[in-house]
């Protein structure tokens, strides 16, 4: 979610997601925007720290829902690696696992730094994901990468398969270079 948006002032029509997200959780609860209209004037919550500790305050939350969701029930894990801003390597990981209605679900757990995507190194990390959540590895069914060729099995020893969000991403990203309509939907903002 991006943070900061370049014009951030309050008549702005193209504020950062994060103050547009502020705006539409106030137009639409009452007791947020209650909270909002009886504190001072100053407390808008747009402070980087403050932003840092409420993103990190979903992101607990959401987990604790994951894990609780997941319980004692066998999965597979999903990893697909990519770089921020600041070129750091990073690890995202997704579960895969039937839900109590029998149903198939994905559920993105954590981006994860990595000091390389080296199969060692992802081990690693995984293992430490693994230890933070207490999950066990005998409850691990299957693994599946994003086929990046860092991670392929003939480069590194690793095998993967392709996930649904990843499948999704390259046909959009066909389909919009190789169709104007679709790429100017994506690239106009909201």
């Amino acid at each position: 979610m991006a943070f900061r948006g370049h014009n951030e002032s309050l008549t702005s029509l193209n504020k950062s997601n994060f103050r547009e997200m502020i705006d539409w959780v106030k137009s639409n609860n009452e007791q947020v925007r209650d909270a909002f209209d009886r504190g001072a004037k100053d407390c808008i919550m747009i402070c980087s720290d403050i932003q840092k500790n409420f993103a990190t305050s979903c992101a607990h939350e959401v987990t604790k829902v994951i894990m609780e969701e997941l319980g004692d029930k066998q999965f597979s894990v999903i990893i697909d690696e990519s770089r921020d801003i600041s070129v750091k390597e990073k690890m995202a990981v997704m579960f895969r696992f039937v839900n109590d209605k029998g149903e198939v679900v994905e559920r993105f757990l954590v981006v994860h730094h990595v000091k390389d995507t080296t199969s060692e190194a992802l081990k690693e990390a995984l293992y430490s994901i693994f230890d933070r959540h207490m999950l066990s590895i005998s409850r691990l069914r299957g693994k599946g990468y994003d086929g990046a060729s860092n991670m392929r099995g003939e480069f590194n020893g690793l095998q993967y398969v392709h996930c649904y969000a990843h499948c999704l991403q390259l046909v959009v990203v066909s389909v919009a270079s190789s169709c104007t309509s679709i790429h100017d939907f994506f690239d106009t903002p909201p």
